[in-house]
This record gives C-alpha cells, sequence and structure tokens, in this order.
C-alpha cells in the first residue's frame, strides 16, 4: 500500500486540505483511495512513533494501526495528514534551525509503515508570513524571542528543509507546493496526494480561490467552467489566472505584519530570498514541485 503522508509546514492550509480530501471520501475509496478522519491516528501515531524510533515497527503493530484507521481492506493509497508530525508550532525553530526536528520524526514515521511505500506532501510559505501566522499558534505563553530562538531569518530556507527530508528518509518520495500558488494549484495538489489522475472528478478545487475572489467573480468562474470545461489543467489554471486578475479581493490579501523589530524592508528581503529558494527547489533532484 502506498501511504501518503501531509507533513505540513504549519499555516499552509493544511486543515483545509484534510476537509476537501474527507469531501470527496466516497469518490476516491471508488478509486482504492481510502481517506481516514484525523482522529482515528493522530492520538495514536505520536505513541508508536515514540515506540518504534529506529527500529521497523513489526507486522502485527503496523496492521493494528491500519485496522484503527482503515474502514476496508480494499484499498491500495491511504492518505493521511498530521502538521505536527515533525513537531508542535512552538518548536519550528529549534536551535536556531528551521524544522530540525525532522531528521528524526519522519524516519521513525517511516519505519512505523515499514512494510508500505511512503510519500510525503508539504507545503512551503513566504517566511515574511510564515512566522507570524507560525507564531501566532502557539498561545500566549511563548514569547516571540523564545519562539524564534537564535535563528538568523535571512538563512532559512526552505530547500534546507527538503535536503533534511531528503537525506533521512531517502527512499520516500517528496512532493511540495508554495502556499502562495495554492489559489491556482489546489485541485492539483488534492489529486496528487490521492494519486488519481485528471478525469476523476472532485469538489473542493476552488475552495482556496474563494477566499480571494470576490462573490461575483466566483460565481461567474463556476458558470464559464459548467460551460466551457478547459481539456487540461494548464487550461484550467489560465481560465483561473484570468478571472482571479480581474475579480481578485484585494483587501483579502492584506497581511498585518506585528512582529519586534520587523520592517518593510526585512519582509521584503526574507520575500526575494523565499522566491529565489523556490526555483532552486524546482530543480531539486527527488523532489516534486507542483508549480502554477
Amino acid at each position: 500500500m502506498i501511504i501518503s503522508i501531509h507533513i505540513g509546514a504549519h499555516s499552509t492550509n493544511g486543515a483545509q486540505l484534510m476537509r476537501g480530501l474527507l469531501k470527496n471520501k466516497a469518490v476516491l475509496a471508488d478509486h482504492g483511495v481510502a481517506v481516514p478522519n484525523p482522529s482515528l491516528y493522530r492520538d495514536v501515531l505520536p505513541d508508536v512513533m515514540r515506540k518504534v524510533k529506529s527500529a521497523r515497527a513489526t507486522p502485527e503493530t503496523q496492521e493494528m494501526l491500519l485496522d484503527q484507521m482503515l474502514e476496508s481492506d480494499d484499498c491500495t493509497r491511504l492518505v493521511l495528514s498530521y502538521e505536527d508530525v515533525i513537531c508542535l508550532p512552538a518548536f519550528i525553530f529549534d536551535k536556531g534551525r528551521l524544522y530540525t526536528k525532522a531528521s528524526f520524526k519522519l524516519p521513525w514515521l517511516c519505519n512505523v509503515f515499514a512494510d508500505h511505500e511512503v510519500e510525503f506532501f508539504i507545503g512551503l510559505r513566504n517566511p515574511a508570513t510564515f512566522i507570524p501566522a507560525a507564531f501566532s499558534q502557539c498561545g500566549p505563553n511563548l514569547t516571540y524571542e523564545s519562539f524564534i530562538d537564535t535563528t538568523d531569518l535571512e538563512s532559512l530556507r526552505w530547500s534546507d528543509v527538503l535536503t533534511l527530508i531528503r537525506k533521512s528518509c531517502p527512499n520516500a518520495a517528496v512532493t511540495c507546493f508554495a502556499y502562495e500558488d495554492t489559489p491556482l494549484t489546489w485541485a492539483q495538489i488534492m489529486r496528487d496526494i490521492a494519486g488519481i489522475g485528471p478525469m476523476v472528478p472532485i469538489s473542493g478545487g476552488l475552495d482556496i480561490l474563494a477566499t480571494i475572489m470576490k462573490r461575483e467573480g466566483m460565481k461567474r468562474l463556476r458558470t464559464y467552467l459548467n460551460t466551457h470545461r478547459p481539456q487540461n489543467e494548464v487550461q484550467r489554471r489560465r481560465i483561473l489566472t484570468a478571472f482571479l486578475d480581474k475579480y481578485v479581493d484585494e483587501d483579502a490579501l492584506e497581511e498585518e505584519i506585528d512582529l519586534p523589530g520587523w520592517d518593510e524592508a526585512l519582509i521584503e528581503r526574507l520575500t526575494e530570498l523565499y522566491e529565489d529558494d523556490l526555483d532552486l527547489i524546482e530543480t531539486m533532484e527527488g523532489v516534486h514541485f507542483i508549480a502554477p
């Protein structure tokens, strides 16, 4: 069985991804894809990871876990989402680096499903907005200084995280996407993690786009797509882009950033560095990037 696991990052629409997949649960099941509710594994999975650590889970342990998640044995792919699997938001910058716990947590995760093929899916986000969004999840008792630790903000690279994942779990396929692209790439992300082709009908592919487009524009877009069905994903994205350009909700794009020591110059530098990093990621061996 293929185990497709969305492992984060935090604040990259992970909850929305699982809601969208669950909305298509019946359709996906018809194609051999199981999407269990996260409540069935988010408590037990960390316990099993801590027990197996660097050892392979026994066939009995794997069967026990799968039995808890699966309603039927008639599936070839299992899709999970657990954005805290590497760490809780408060520990994202442990030891001054980004998601360093991936070096041992993800091998533990692979060992839990040792007899199966594991695939990782991870969302990336501009540090200029990722850091404020992730910090907001940490609760009132953690200061920004403690959260960021000794991190040099301008040294942050998602490519380093991906390199760490590839090195730690060389047998696991890695797919990533940019949070900023999700209004256009959301349907493709859903399809890729479920392992289904473009002809399988799914709902929810416009959910992210709807958050940044005016209601009138969404209504016109849905009508247009129903009467002018795109022949492929490239054509579909051109249509989405055209409607977004015309009906974008500028207010929905505004993000308030209020962190100690931050100014416009820092935000611009972080954004430029992130865009350069994405260019590098698109060329990384062993990493599939879902481009817009």
